[in-house]
Formats: structure tokens, sequence, C-alpha cells
């Protein structure tokens, strides 16, 4: 673990992260996205990350391979919105379950408060015990369930609700 390091994602990190992110399209129901992500689509979804702001993405690091990603934007974009943010997290699959996801999201949640935001929310295609056991153990409540509200691998799937409340 004295390899392992947190910090704000940087312009060299878009390439890793849009390939963590496209395997996820690719093989899992857990993004709602159809189509992989160009690399220039993904450095656009990269300008809206600020470290002075409440929407940051953070990547964790193994030596020089990626482990995965954690991020915060806008939940909505209507003005009274603005106290809250949707959040994410994605780590490569030889990591899952080793506790970066729970680092990660720690990091993040850690950097964002003092923002002004009220409310963090996830939403997690169901089934994701993995995901659904780590939004819990960081103090995230599930509020509800979307029922069948995406249509991916030819399947509809429902999304459990996630709400965190900053103090």
């Amino acid at each position: 673990m004295e390899n392992i390091f947190i910090r704000n994602i940087k312009d060299a990190d878009i390439e890793a992260v849009n390939s963590l992110y496209n395997n996820y399209i690719r093989e899992t129901p857990f993004t709602f996205d159809i189509e992989e992500k160009t690399l220039s689509q993904k450095k656009e979804w990269f300008k809206i990350f600020k470290k002075d702001s409440p929407f940051q993405c953070v990547v964790a690091y193994e030596n020089d391979i990626l482990i995965g990603f954690a991020s915060s934007r806008p939940f909505r974009d209507k003005e009274a919105y603005k106290s809250s943010i949707e959040t994410s997290v994605y780590i490569s699959e030889k990591y899952i379950g080793k506790g970066f996801g729970k680092l990660l999201m720690q990091d993040l949640l850690n950097k964002i408060d003092g923002y002004g935001i009220n409310r963090a929310y996830a939403f997690i295609t169901e089934p994701n015990n993995a995901s659904e056991r780590l939004h819990i153990l960081l103090g995230f409540k599930k509020i509800g369930v979307l029922n069948k509200v995406g249509k991916k691998f030819g399947k509809f799937w429902n999304v459990g609700i996630f709400e965190y409340f900053f103090e």
C-alpha cells in the first residue's frame, strides 16, 4: 500500500480514466451510457472539475496504474439545486473489494465539504451490492428506487437513490 496515492485529477489522467469508464460502459449496467466516450468527450467532461469548488474528481494510483476515480458534479442544472451534487465512483476490476472505493469517496467528500453543499446523491444500478454497501458505510442512506428506469443490454434496470447529508 505504500505505492498508493490519491490526488485531484490532471490532464494526464484523462486517457486512463476514459479507458476505465469505457470498460464500465461495455461490460456493466452500472452506467447507462451505451456508446463509449471518445477522448475529446472525456476532455470536455474534465472541464467541470476545479480544486476550489464542489465539483471535483480524485484519482487513485498504484505506481502508474489507475485504481479508480470518484467525482462530484452538479445534481441538476436549475439554480435551486446548487446546494446538491451527484457523486460517482469507478474502480478497476482487479482493485474492487479492497477498500479503494471508500478511500476515494472519503477523500472526495472531505474535499467538497465546506462549499455550501447540503446533499450528495448517488444513483446505483441494482443489483450492485458492493457499491450499495460502500455508500451505506460512508453514511449515505437509501431513500428510494427508480423502477426499470434504464434499458441496457436488452434489460430494464432499477436504480437505487442514495443520499448523503453534509452536517
